[in-house]
C-alpha cells in the first residue's frame, strides 16, 4: 500500500456503516464522521433520532483524532489542569474535543484519518467507534495479503472493479465481507 492522505471513500463508508450497525445493536442513535489525515471532512452520516448537537461533536471528534493523532479521551486526560496539554481545548477555534468518541484511523503505522462518534454516553460512543477501527485493521491485513494487486490492474478499471466486488459480496454486517472489500480497495488504491 502506498502512503495516503485519505481513505478510499468506500472504506470510509464501510467504517461508518460498521458504526451505525453497532449503534443500532446498542439502541443508540449516533452521528458518525470520518476525517482525512489533516482532519478535513471525508464522510458523514446521522441516524434518525440523533441529538442535533451530535452532528458537530462527531465532526469535531473526527477532526481532533486526526489532527492531534490520538484518541479524544486520551487527549482529554492530557488536557486537564496541570497536565502537559492543558489549554489545548481553547485552540483551533473550539474544534478540539476533549472527551471520548474520537479515534485515529491508522494504516501501516501512520494516521490516515479520524473517526468521530457522538450520540450516546462517552462510553457508548467509544464502544460504537471501536469495531470500525478493528475493521480497518482487518482491512489492512487483507490488503497486505493481496499484495501487488494494484500493479496488475489498470487504474481506469479500479472503480468498476471495486463496485463489482461490492455487488458480489454478501450484504451483511459480517466482518469477512467488509474486510475483504475494504482490503481490496486499500490494495488497489
Amino acid at each position: 500500500m502506498r502512503a495516503r492522505h485519505a481513505l478510499p471513500d468506500c472504506v470510509a463508508e464501510l467504517l461508518v456503516s460498521r458504526c451505525r450497525a453497532e449503534a443500532a445493536r446498542l439502541g443508540v442513535p449516533v452521528a458518525v464522521a470520518v476525517a482525512d489525515a489533516e482532519g478535513g471532512p471525508q464522510w458523514f452520516a446521522r441516524m434518525d433520532g440523533t441529538l442535533p448537537v451530535s452532528t458537530e461533536l462527531a465532526i469535531g471528534k473526527a477532526y481532533t483524532a486526526a489532527a492531534i493523532r490520538m484518541p479524544t479521551d486520551e487527549l482529554g486526560r492530557l488536557a486537564q489542569p496541570g497536565a502537559p496539554l492543558y489549554g489545548i481545548g481553547n485552540g483551533h477555534g473550539g474544534r478540539i474535543v476533549l472527551f471520548g468518541g474520537g479515534l485515529p484511523l491508522v494504516l501501516d503505522g501512520r494516521v490516515v484519518g479520524g473517526l468521530g462518534v457522538s450520540g450516546g454516553s462517552v462510553a457508548e460512543d467509544i464502544a460504537i467507534a471501536r469495531p470500525a477501527v478493528d475493521l480497518l485493521a482487518e482491512m489492512e491485513r487483507q490488503a497486505k495479503r493481496l499484495g501487488r494487486l494494484s500493479a496488475e490492474v489498470p487504474p481506469v478499471l479500479l472503480p468498476s472493479l471495486i463496485a463489482a466486488l461490492a455487488e458480489a459480496l454478501p450484504k451483511s454486517n459480517e466482518t469477512p465481507s467488509e474486510a475483504l472489500l475494504g482490503g481490496v480497495a486499500l490494495a488497489l488504491s
